[in-house]
């Protein structure tokens, strides 16, 4: 009965969700939708810098930067007719050096261009983070009501820009809870298409403009051709199988913390109990955008302690 009507669940999904790897890789890594990536991309980059052509670059780079023998792989990356390079992330489970490693992805890309002798007059890199976690600004309330920050090389005072050189740009999906109805600007309908994508059945009226037309089409689950489709399907599942043992270690690293909380006379037996992989799978679950309610109500395990993990780690 449970694989019915999970088959039934997944009859209806539509649409790929983007913030997943299989939904991700079914839409930046199929080079027929570049008009799709091209107008996701041109949505978060400055009014000066907007891309009409692009050619995809291999993910796996070696990294001449930190380390001649590591090699790193993108998530995705292009380049534009200018030279440009546009490389794009998803991050969807809370990483503790994350802007520190968006740092060195831009780098490297931007350090290896100017391999042969001395000339730095390189392309600028641009990396977009489509962030399925919320960022940790230290103003929190700046940042209530604003969902895309950009980080880049400028002047203290004056904010002077000398040249393009790396641009870190996050567009932060977790926090944006606007419907549709109040979407007033094309940078917040694009966000709600990110982040809701997976979740609709069809085209909403206020998302009729041709402009969206190469977006649907290209996460549309029916129009995948057999193969594009089986392969979808098998690492979507692989996905949820992953998340599924990650909540089932969770669940026992949480009752081994209890346990050993409950032997040694602890209220604390949570926290004092579990380990930084259990920590880290917590993370991944919120991450996914449950909510404490929701890790709590699954689990069957008391609020408060579901948020010593989500607080304190």
């Amino acid at each position: 009965m449970y694989m019915e009507n999970n088959a039934k669940s997944e009859v209806a999904q539509r649409y790929v969700d983007i913030l997943t790897n299989a939904g991700f890789k079914a839409v930046f890594g199929d080079v027929a939708n570049k008009d799709a990536v091209m107008m996701i991309i041109n949505e978060f980059l400055p009014e000066n810098r907007k891309v009409e052509h692009i050619d995809y670059l291999p993910t796996n780079y070696q990294g001449p930067v930190l380390s001649l023998n590591k090699e790193h792989q993108y998530d995705f990356m292009c380049r534009d007719s200018s030279g440009a390079l546009f490389i794009v992330e998803m991050q969807c489970y809370t990483e503790k050096s994350w802007f520190q490693r968006c740092v060195s992805y831009a780098s490297r890309a931007y350090d290896r261009q100017s391999r042969k002798g001395d000339n730095y007059d390189v392309s600028p890199v641009y990396l977009i983070g489509l962030m399925g976690v919320p960022i940790n600004h230290p103003d929190k309330d700046f940042w209530k009501d604003r969902y895309v920050s950009e980080y880049t090389f400028r002047e203290k005072t004056t904010g002077d820009l000398l040249a393009e050189t790396i641009f870190i740009i996050f567009a932060e999906l977790a926090g944006f809870d606007k419907t549709l109805e109040v979407c007033v600007t094309a940078q917040d309908r694009m966000l709600f298409v990110l982040k809701n994508l997976g979740k609709l059945k069809g085209r909403p009226k206020w998302l009729q403009d041709d402009v969206y037309e190469c977006i649907f089409r290209a996460c549309e689950i029916s129009a995948f051709t057999e193969e594009k489709r089986i392969e979808y399907e098998t690492e979507m599942n692989d996905e949820k199988r992953l998340n599924g043992m990650m909540r089932a270690k969770l669940e026992e690293g949480i009752e081994q913390g209890l346990e050993k909380g409950r032997e040694e006379g602890r209220s604390e037996g949570l926290q004092q109990g579990r380990s930084e992989e259990r920590t880290d799978m917590v993370l991944k679950m919120y991450s996914k955008g449950m909510s404490a309610e929701d890790i709590s109500a699954l689990l069957d395990i008391p609020l408060a302690e579901i948020n010593i993990v989500l607080t304190s780690a």
